[in-house]
């Protein structure tokens, strides 16, 4: 006969085995600690690897910096180039580099710029470069030579003539170390040693963009200007914008920062609206170059005016790309070698939190097992 005491024990469950408070309290911590660290070193991996990336942009940037100076064009699949003018400052105006009515004195001279060529005068509108006739040219240069290292011209002009479906050729603005006479490239001498702008508006050949079209050309005085081909192999940046006839003054805004950029806008739509048509980085100009217009008229023609000019030398300050890109939080972190020294740190933790759980687990899970066998 069993006893009610041995039945009552046979049917018994065996006690639960619960852990020390401290023991269990250690391996939640140990396992945030897991979860918080993983978290940690990928936020730190992916910020390094970030760096990483805008450095090696950085390097391919100057890289192609100093084979030439890169390009943004403005073309259809791209759309127009980012303007880098940024926060400019107009500190001195270069009133021997800027032009206004009447244009001439009373003796019908310039005291700060030369004209020839075609060149006509109306005192109460314009220079007129050429007239709507064929087979002109003509000119207007500044009689001194640009000094400041950073400066910004501003000027209006106008092309216009009878026709509508026939005209030509266009005009130019230079920049060159010296100035020129009557020559082929667009009214002025070739053979230039600087930077030409051409505004061509009649295409000599054919292209994958339309005219009108303005592009720039480096010289270093020992190449012709390509007038076949309309300098398709010698541009260095160009767009194509239909500055002729325009419903506002057409406006031309050249800015250039030695050593750093070269740009140039224009207004051809609507007042106080600029389209970017090209940047060049690294590009320099020769020095102290002096400043000049031209136009020329062939079979077809067109009339060329300069309406004013207005130079100034200028202050650039350039916004903090590094700063305003940063988030908030992450500013003022120090450099890469801690961030790189803190991760490798980490992934010790996480390995050695990792060994410690799974040591703790184990021996948990043995001495349950040993308990439920008594």
């Amino acid at each position: 006969m069993v006893s009610s005491s041995t039945s009552r024990n046979t049917g018994r469950r065996p006690r639960r085995v619960r852990l020390p408070r401290a023991r269990t309290g250690l391996l939640r911590l140990l396992l945030a600690a897991v979860v918080l660290s993983a978290f940690v070193f990928v936020a730190v991996e992916g910020k390094g690897q970030g760096k990483t990336g805008k450095k090696a942009a950085a390097k391919a940037k100057a890289a192609a910096a100093a084979a030439g100076g890169t390009i943004a064009a403005n073309t259809a699949k791209s759309g127009p180039p980012k303007s880098k003018r940024g926060n400019t400052e107009k500190t001195v105006p270069l009133r021997t580099h800027s032009l206004y009515a009447p244009y001439v004195d009373s003796d019908l001279q310039n005291r700060w710029f030369d004209f020839g060529g075609s060149t006509i005068i109306n005192t109460n509108k314009h220079v007129r470069l050429t007239q709507d006739r064929a087979s002109q040219a003509g000119w207007l240069w500044s009689r001194l030579a640009l000094a400041p290292n950073s400066f910004e011209v501003e000027f209006e002009f106008r092309v216009d003539g009878k026709s509508s479906t026939l005209y030509g050729d266009g005009f130019a603005m230079w920049f060159t170390k010296a100035r020129a006479g009557t020559g082929p490239a667009f009214g002025s001498a070739d053979y230039w040693e600087g930077l030409g702008i051409f505004f061509d508006t009649y295409a000599n050949s054919r292209h994958s963009y339309s005219f009108p079209r303005i592009y720039a050309i480096k010289n270093d005085g020992t190449k012709a200007y390509e007038v076949g081909k309309d300098g398709q192999s010698q541009e260095i940046g160009g767009c194509s914008l239909d500055f002729r006839r325009t419903d506002v003054t057409a406006k031309g805004r050249f800015t250039y920062f030695r050593g750093k950029f070269t740009e140039l806008a224009i207004q051809h739509d609507k007042w106080d609206q600029w389209t970017t048509c090209f940047v060049l980085d690294g590009f320099e100009l020769p020095a102290n170059p002096f400043l000049g217009f031209s136009a020329l008229t062939g079979d077809v023609s067109d009339a060329h005016d300069i309406i004013s000019i207005t130079t100034s030398n200028i202050a650039y300050h350039p916004p903090s790309v590094e700063n305003s890109n940063r988030p908030p939080g992450l500013r003022g972190i120090p450099g890469k070698a801690f961030l790189s020294f803190i991760g490798r740190l980490l992934k010790w933790f996480v390995f050695l939190a990792m060994i410690a759980a799974a040591w703790i687990g184990y021996k948990n899970w043995k001495k349950t097992k040993n308990h439920k066998r008594f």
